[in-house]
């Protein structure tokens, strides 16, 4: 965690240095700060794609459902990232059109997951 805070005050400091004389350099270096510090934590994320699977046991619906949930996981964090570079750069609006089609890709793509529910619940009730 020193690391990760180390690279972002790092990043953060000489963002603000040049900001005023250079807004595109600042965007540059806010941008690469972030993938370092994803690149820093990527193998952390193995593990705990490693550890979920291990959860999961070897059944192959099990399988496709950690599939997707690791995929919406994804999907959540990089539209984060992208919407937080949009706000630093004064664009709300494209920031929040961001957030919502992400929104509704990750709804898109668990469809699958909710009509088994619905299936599963329905026959409970019957």
């Amino acid at each position: 965690m020193i690391k990760i805070a180390g690279i972002s005050v790092a990043v953060l400091f000489c963002a603000l240095l040049v900001r005023d004389n250079h807004k595109t350099l600042a965007t540059l270096l806010s941008v690469s700060g972030g993938v370092v510090l994803f690149a820093a934590v990527i193998g952390e994320l193995s593990g705990i794609i490693g550890a979920v699977r291990s959860f999961s046991g070897s059944s192959p619906v099990t399988d496709a459902y950690l599939k997707l949930m690791l995929k919406a996981l994804g999907i959540t964090i990089i539209t984060q990232f992208v919407a937080d570079i949009c706000r630093d750069n004064g664009e709300n609006a494209l920031a929040s059109v961001t957030e919502t089609a992400a929104k509704i890709a990750v709804v898109a793509m668990l469809l699958p997951l909710f009509e088994t529910i619905i299936s599963i619940v329905s026959g409970l009730l019957k």
